[in-house]
Order: structure tokens, then C-alpha cells, then sequence
């Protein structure tokens, strides 16, 4: 989601907390969130403190990016709900009509379904999971404990928070710190680009 802000923010040098969608989002980070009929909400959040930065320079090749989409994939595939840009920090909400306009668009993995669903797409639950509880990290669990269970799983690689329409049970054992009951915060190393197959992160929920 940040790739958009920062190819953006790089055009613009060659050249020269978000609160949004009523009460869907909040956010202080870059955020995914996963909304119950599959539509996904995105904050991006960067900073704009070069005197080279002009907002309407970076509006335009936002719009362009997105009508271009649109073009391809139909109106309804995504749209900016929200761009501002205040006391030098750029806040950018769009919503996707599902994980695969945001994958397509952003050029990152993101699946949304169940863990079977999920294992038929291959994908394999690998390493160690922590158990939630009110939040809180509870315990470990293996992979067998995880991939048996009758729940939703988002899965991604990307430095983002993650919001959930339910409460998270399980998450990746790396890479993951719980932020709410609904909420975790993905911190991938510096060095691992967005999108990596491998460092995927899971998210388990109700």
C-alpha cells in the first residue's frame, strides 16, 4: 500500500494518525483492513516534508493510477475515499472491491477466506503460531492445531497493520505484535520487501 505514496513521492523529487471512513478505519500506521463481505479498506500514511513535494503534483498521479485501474477492472475495482495532506504527513484511504484488486493493484499477496480455502490456494502454515486471548498472547500452537480449526485467515507480507471484522485467535509466532482484539501490527525486517513469499504472515480469526 505504501508502494503507491512512495513512486509517487520519488516522481515528484525527479521532478522538482488517519481517521477515515466514518467509523470503518483508524489508524496511526499503514493499515489493511479486511471487512466482512470481502471488501478491503487501506490507510497509507507518508511523510511530506520536502519543499519539492507539491500535493496536487501528488494527487494527480494517484488519480491516474487508480483511473488507469479502473480502466482494466471495471469502477467499482477501487477508489479513493480520502487524500490529505496536513502539518507535512500525506494520508491516503482507498477501497478495493476485494484482496485481488488490492494484490493487483498494490503488487503484494493478500488472501482473505478460510483455512481450507486457504490450504487448497497451497498455501502452508508453516512455523509457529501464538494463541490469542482477550488480545493478549496466550500460548503456542503448531501448525496441525492451527489448520484444523474452522476459521477465517488473511494472509500477507507486508509492513502493515492488520484489522479484522471478528476477533484474531492465532497469528504468526514472527513478525507479529498484537495492537487490539481485532488488530495486529505485521513489522517485517527492513530488508524484506513488501510482497515476499517468504515471509508470509497469518492472521486466524472468528
Amino acid at each position: 500500500m505504501k508502494k503507491i505514496f512512495s513512486i509517487g513521492l520519488v516522481c515528484l523529487a525527479l521532478a522538482g494518525l488517519l481517521t477515515g471512513c466514518g467509523k470503518s478505519l483508524e489508524a496511526d500506521r499503514d493499515t489493511v483492513y479486511v471487512q466482512k463481505k470481502g471488501t478491503v479498506v487501506s490507510a497509507a500514511i507518508a511523510d511530506f516534508d520536502k519543499d519539492y513535494y507539491d500535493e496536487e503534483e501528488l494527487k494527480k498521479y494517484i488519480d491516474e493510477r487508480v483511473e488507469d485501474y479502473q480502466g482494466e477492472h471495471g469502477k467499482k475495482s477501487v477508489s479513493v475515499e480520502e487524500f490529505s495532506v496536513e502539518e507535512g504527513v500525506a494520508k491516503l484511504l482507498i477501497k478495493y472491491a476485494g484482496c485481488e484488486d488490492y494484490e493487483d493493484f498494490n503488487g503484494v499477496t493478500l488472501f482473505s477466506g478460510t483455512i481450507p480455502q486457504a490450504l487448497a490456494e497451497g498455501y502452508g502454515f508453516d512455523g509457529e503460531f501464538t494463541e490469542i486471548e482477550d488480545g493478549k498472547a496466550a500460548g503456542t500452537a503448531d501448525s496441525k492445531t492451527v489448520t484444523d480449526l474452522d476459521a477465517k485467515v488473511i494472509i500477507l507480507s507486508e509492513k502493515v497493520d492488520v484489522k479484522v471484522d471478528g476477533t484474531i485467535q492465532y497469528v504468526s509466532s514472527e513478525y507479529t505484535t498484537m495492537k487490539e482484539k481485532d488488530t495486529v501490527s505485521v513489522q517485517l525486517p527492513e530488508e524484506v520487501e513488501d510482497g515476499e513469499e517468504s515471509s508470509l504472515v497469518y492472521v486466524i480469526y472468528q
